[in-house]
């Protein structure tokens, strides 16, 4: 038998390098993982792994650096690297130009495409799949060795789709799921958001999950276990697409009244209306409704009490048209990953008084670094003078997601915080 490959993961999410450990493990690989480059260089030339998936935003040292360093080392120059990053394609194209990256992934991303690609770029052939036919046993041994491939085979490949029906059959006889009206209920003290939805996932239910808190109201439109769109209602949270354009002054505030007036006298969602008038193209509409949808999900899973309601509805008539289907587990993963930040982020920035200071002269941070709109928003407003709490009002951000991207910042480089010791 062959040694067992081995993966290094180095992120300094806890959930991605959880998930992945997790995974992978599964698969019979030997997994290690580090919080961050540093730890990460330490561990690569400490066992020498098979291959090494590299996060692109992280504290001390960034990925861009860890990849150079990697690259530079005699003993590691050879290692497969995949990197995961949530900061578009072209920061993977420029390590696949200058580190021979194999592969990049953005977050989210779907477990099963990264045991593929791991897999493909090791050569590990996947096991065909196999009728089990026990061989006539003549020992002991061959006893106890057909007994054991036969439960192998059998919580490998039967056991989740017997699992599924179960559930299901169950949730029925004790009427907790019907055949019309109310699937599933009950209280998120017991059940986490996330909870509900892998299990949504799992069983490819379609509907309408309400979930009502105490400072939240949301509502998640799925289909086939996939997510469709999703709203909130949250004080301070903008939640609608005319904000949207209005912020990325794409829309004049005078010409919303108008615009609404004449999509209810059409009958037709308001981004119908503009994509017909030429205020945006049909792709774009898509593309705000999809970032509309993932952070009404991100604000949702922080919600730690209250209800939740799976009502068996039809799909909207209003988002009918919507034609991007999102990954359930995928949407937790991110939104989890976003909530551990957003934590460690309230610790740091606990101080709304706190001055944040631009630094703009880490060429390393910069290289290859595309930063989304919000993050180019709170970038924009540290100017030195003006403390942290003026910063999210102007920034018109949710508190917890403003921190967040201000740990970011501070992550790669980008911002500290004024010390005002003398």
């Amino acid at each position: 038998m062959g040694k067992k490959k081995s993966v290094l993961i180095v992120d300094d999410s806890l959930t991605v390098r959880r998930l992945v450990e997790l995974v992978l493990s599964r698969e019979g690989y030997e997994v290690y993982t580090a919080p961050d480059g540093d730890e990460g260089l330490e561990i690569a030339r400490k066992v020498l792994p098979s291959i090494i998936l590299v996060d692109f935003v992280m504290p001390r040292m960034n990925g861009y650096k860890l990849c150079k360093l990697i690259r530079s080392d005699r003993r590691l120059k050879d290692i497969p690297l995949i990197l995961i990053t949530s900061k578009g394609e072209d920061v993977g194209q420029s390590f696949e130009e200058k580190f021979c990256v194999m592969h990049y992934f953005q977050k989210p991303f779907e477990p099963d495409e990264l045991i593929a690609k791991i897999n493909e770029v090791l050569g590990v052939q996947e096991a065909p799949a196999e009728t089990f036919q026990p061989a006539p046993v003549e020992t002991h041994g061959e006893l106890i060795e057909g007994i054991d491939k036969l439960l192998r085979y059998y919580f490998e490949r039967e056991f989740r789709v017997l699992l599924k029906t179960l559930m299901v059959e169950v949730l029925k006889e004790t009427e907790v799921a019907r055949s019309t009206g109310l699937i599933l209920s009950g209280e998120l003290r017991y059940l986490t958001v996330a909870d509900v939805l892998q299990f949504i996932g799992m069983l490819n239910l379609s509907g309408r999950l309400s979930v009502v808190s105490t400072n939240l109201n949301s509502e998640i439109y799925l289909e086939r276990g996939q997510v469709v769109f999703s709203t909130i209602s949250k004080p301070g949270y903008r939640t609608f697409l005319t904000d949207l354009l209005v912020e990325e002054k794409r829309l004049k505030k005078k010409d919303l009244k108008g615009i609404i007036s004449e999509a209810k006298k059409l009958n037709l969602p308001v981004g119908r209306v503009l994509v017909q008038k030429g205020s945006i193209t049909d792709e774009e509409l898509m593309e705000y409704l999809k970032r509309l949808t993932e952070d009404a999900i991100f604000h949702t899973l922080s919600a730690t009490s209250g209800q939740f309601y799976l009502e068996e509805v039809p799909l909207p008539l209003n988002l009918s048209d919507i034609k991007f289907r999102l990954s359930t587990s995928a949407l937790i993963l991110d939104g989890l990953r976003k909530l551990d930040e957003g934590r460690l982020a309230a610790e740091i920035f606990r101080s709304d008084d706190m001055v944040p200071l631009r630094l703009i002269t880490n060429e390393d941070a910069l290289e290859g670094l595309t930063l989304d709109d919000k993050e180019l928003r709170i970038f924009s407003l540290i100017d030195g003078k003006t403390r942290l709490k003026d910063i999210i009002i102007e920034s018109r951000l949710d508190e917890l997601e403003a921190k967040r991207i201000c740990y970011s910042l501070q992550k790669i480089g980008l911002l500290k915080i004024k010390d005002d010791r003398r």
